[in-house]
C-alpha cells in the first residue's frame, strides 16, 4: 500500500529499524538523557533556533493542549485564530484551563490577512496570548505565521503556533517567525512513527510559565517538568527509547534530503496537474507545500473515492468537518514523497475518476514534470 494521506506519513525500513536499535532503561540510563537531549537539540536546529525543544510522550494534539495549559493562566483572554478546523480547536482547551477564548474566524478558503488582523487588533488587544495553525490540513493552506506572530509581538501578545503539518517541510525560522511556543509532532514531515509531539519555547514563553501566579494545572501536560528534570530523574514519566531512537533515525534521513525544496516541488506540481485537468483546489490562496486539497466534482463522494483508491493500492485523505465528503487530499510530505510513490498515485487517479466517467491525464502530466 502506497502512502499518499495527509499523515501520518511512510515509515521508511531505516527508520523502522532504529525502533529496535536503542535498548535500555530511559529512566535510569545516564547516556539516554545526553541522547534524548541531543535529538531535542536537533529538532530545535531543524528551526534553525538554539532555544530549547521538549519532546512529549503523545500524540501532536499533546503539544496543542499542553501549551496552552501551561502558558495560560485563568482568567487570561485569548485570542483563538480560526481559518480551519484545527484552528478553531483551541478554544476548546482554552475553557478547558479557565481561560476566555476570543473567536477569531475567518474564510476557511484564505489565509489569514494582515492589514484586517491589524485593524482587529486596534480595537481589542487585550490578550495575554494568540493561538493558530501554521499549516491547517484539512484546508490546504498556509498562513503567513511569520507576519502574524510579528504584528502580535507589537501588541506584547504572546503566540501558540500548531506547526505540526509543517515542521520540516516548510522553511522556518524560529527566531525571526517570532513565534513562542511551536508546536509539531513526529508523524508527519519528519516520517517518523506517530506517538511524540515537540514544543519549542521562547526565553518569553519561559519566562511567563516560571513566573505564573498559578501552578499550572497538570503533570503530564506541564512543559517545565520536560525542560527541568524532577529530583532523580530527567524525565516527568519513562519516555520510550525506541521511539525517540526512531525519530532520530528520521531526522538523519531528513538532513539528507533538501526537504523544503522538495515539498514545494511536489505540492507545486500536484496544484498544477490538478488545475491544468480542470479541478478547483480548494483553498483560494496560501496554498500549502504539505498538503493540497481539491473539491471533487458534484455527485463523487469522497468516503467513496478513497475506497476506490484503498482497491488499487493507494491511501489518500477526504476533509474533515462539515466538508469531509466533498474534498480529496494529498500528502505530499516526508517520505511519501518518491517518483514512484507520484506515479503510482497518478494512474490510480485517472483509473478512479474513469470510473465515474471523467476522463483525466494525470500520469501523462506527472511524467511530462520529472521532478527530482
Amino acid at each position: 500500500m502506497r502512502i499518499l494521506c495527509a499523515g501520518p506519513t511512510t515509515l521508511l525500513p531505516e527508520v523502522e529499524a532504529a525502533m529496535t536499535e536503542v535498548v535500555t532503561n530511559p529512566d535510569l540510563d545516564p547516556a539516554y538523557e545526553v541522547f534524548h537531549r541531543n535529538v531535542e537539540k536537533r529538532l530545535s536546529a531543524v528551526v534553525k533556533t538554539t532555544r530549547p525543544t521538549v519532546i512529549m510522550l503523545g500524540e501532536g494534539m499533546l503539544a496543542l493542549e499542553a501549551a496552552v495549559c501551561s502558558l495560560m493562566e485563568p482568567g487570561e483572554r485569548v485570542l483563538v485564530m480560526s481559518n480551519g478546523v484545527f484552528g478553531g480547536g483551541f478554544a476548546d482547551y482554552v475553557n478547558f484551563f479557565g481561560g476566555e477564548a476570543v473567536l477569531y474566524e475567518k474564510d476557511h478558503r484564505r489565509g489569514f490577512d494582515l492589514d484586517e488582523l491589524k485593524a482587529f487588533l486596534e480595537k481589542d488587544s487585550d490578550f495575554a496570548m494568540a493561538t493558530m495553525v501554521h499549516c491547517e490540513t484539512p484546508s490546504g493552506l498556509t498562513n503567513d505565521v511569520k507576519a502574524i506572530c510579528n504584528l502580535l509581538k507589537d501588541y506584547g501578545i504572546l503566540s501558540i503556533a500548531d506547526c505540526v503539518s509543517s515542521f520540516g517541510g516548510e522553511d522556518i525560522d524560529f527566531d525571526a517567525y517570532g513565534v513562542d511556543m511551536m508546536l509539531s509532532a513526529t508523524q508527519k514531515c519528519l516520517s517518523a512513527p506517530t506517538g511524540l509531539s515537540m514544543i519549542t519555547i521562547s526565553e518569553a514563553a519561559e519566562e511567563k510559565m516560571r513566573s505564573r501566579k498559578a501552578p499550572i494545572p497538570s503533570y503530564y501536560m506541564n512543559v517545565l517538568n520536560y525542560m527541568s528534570g524532577q529530583e532523580d530523574f530527567a524525565f516527568p514519566y519513562t519516555m520510550s527509547e525506541h521511539l525517540t531512537g526512531a525519530l532520530n533515525k528520521a531526522l538523519d534521513l531528513w538532513e539528507m534530503r533538501d526537504s523544503v525544496n522538495l515539498h514545494r516541488t511536489y505540492g507545486k506540481m500536484t496544484r498544477e496537474l490538478f488545475v491544468k485537468e480542470g479541478f478547483e483546489l480548494y483553498p483560494k490562496d496560501s496554498f500549502a507545500d504539505t498538503v493540497t486539497a481539491v473539491c471533487l466534482p458534484e455527485g463523487i463522494s469522497a468516503t467513496e473515492f478513497l475506497a476506490k483508491c484503498r482497491e488499487r493500492g493507494v491511501f489518500i485523505s477526504k476533509g474533515a468537518g462539515k466538508l469531509h465528503d466533498r474534498i480529496i487530499r494529498i500528502g505530499h510530505m516526508g517520505a511519501n514523497i518518491s517518483k514512484d510513490n507520484f506515479a503510482a498515485l497518478f494512474k490510480v487517479l485517472d483509473e478512479v475518476f474513469a470510473s465515474y466517467g471523467i476522463k483525466t491525464r494525470f500520469a501523462e502530466g506527472f511524467a511530462a514534470y520529472e521532478p527530482d
